[in-house]
């Protein structure tokens, strides 16, 4: 913390501590908001009072507060004590609805009565099986193969009013969404065709990736494990890339080729694109698998 590297570097003796004002409880926040606005003092590192509003973690705060959470070992007493806190504790059905109609990955779908013809909108595929009596994944398998179950028929429903190629679009772009990764350091820029591709080279899941894209779509600073993420909105189309040309030298043969792009430099030595990718970003000096060596032209 800022006040900690400044007591240890010029010493408790430079500071004092004193109480500013005497007020009841109910006014602490009040006034300690007027004295922010008055003196912005520099230690505060939040600048609302009793909030952390507008603060974000740096980077390697981030990493930080990651390894620690990591190594944080949990005794058996303080276990418990959570199991009981938690145990028999419910949400009402409004805390729960607003969870579901949150879930970036929620896909409605439609039931189809083979007999009557009756169509029926339900939110979520959960949803649908319980109407079925069946799992959400049995709802996901039927959907897929376009199997009926029983006298229903299954298939997508608009998303908020979008035709079907939108919807159809928007429920599976966490597999099929083209997106740009910036390395913040090397400034290297990678192109992926689907989500899937960028979340195996980030090793984090799919679902946090897109609630990352969603949350911060129009937010350029924002950065996920050191890199800055961006929707390619050319999304029914194969991207066209504007690659960068790579010159790999073979230190056995000491032959040179150079290659268009990533994905084919990757071809030709027969390993796979992300490790070529993941390889150059983080900017590594010894040979790539002891036999390449790299030059971006």
């Amino acid at each position: 913390m800022t006040i900690y590297k400044a007591l240890l570097k010029y010493g408790y003796a430079e500071f004092r501590l004193e109480i500013l004002e005497y007020c009841n409880t109910n006014k602490l926040i009040e006034r300690e908001q007027f004295y922010f606005d008055k003196y912005n003092p520099e230690y505060n590192i939040l600048k609302i009072a009793g909030s952390p509003l507008g603060y974000r973690h740096s980077e390697a705060a981030k990493n930080l507060i990651s390894i620690a959470s990591k190594n944080r070992k949990v005794s058996e007493s303080t276990r418990e004590l959570k199991r009981k806190a938690l145990l028999g504790r419910t949400l009402d059905k409004e805390h729960l609805e607003k969870m579901r109609l949150s879930n970036t990955l929620r896909q409605p779908v439609l039931l189809t009565n083979t007999k009557t013809g009756k169509i029926q909108e339900f939110s979520s595929m959960t949803d649908a099986g319980e109407y079925l009596g069946i799992s959400r994944v049995s709802v996901r398998k039927y959907l897929l193969s376009n199997i009926p179950f029983n006298d229903y028929t299954i298939t997508k429903a608009p998303l908020n009013g979008k035709d079907d190629v939108e919807s159809s679009f928007t429920s599976d772009v966490v597999s099929q969404q083209p997106v740009l990764l910036t390395n913040k350091l090397t400034g290297i820029s990678q192109e992926f065709y689907s989500m899937t591709e960028v979340a195996k080279f980030l090793g984090i899941s799919r679902k946090r990736l897109w609630n990352f894209l969603s949350n911060t779509a129009n937010t350029e600073n924002e950065t996920l494990k050191g890199y800055t993420v961006s929707k390619i909105t050319d999304k029914y189309a194969k991207v066209n890339k504007k690659s960068i040309k790579i010159e790999v030298t073979d230190i056995d043969t000491n032959e040179v080729n150079i290659y268009p792009s990533f994905t084919l430099a990757a071809e030709a030595m027969g390993v796979p694109r992300a490790s070529l990718s993941g390889y150059l970003a983080k900017n590594r000096t010894n040979p790539y698998r002891k036999k390449y060596i790299f030059k971006l032209v």
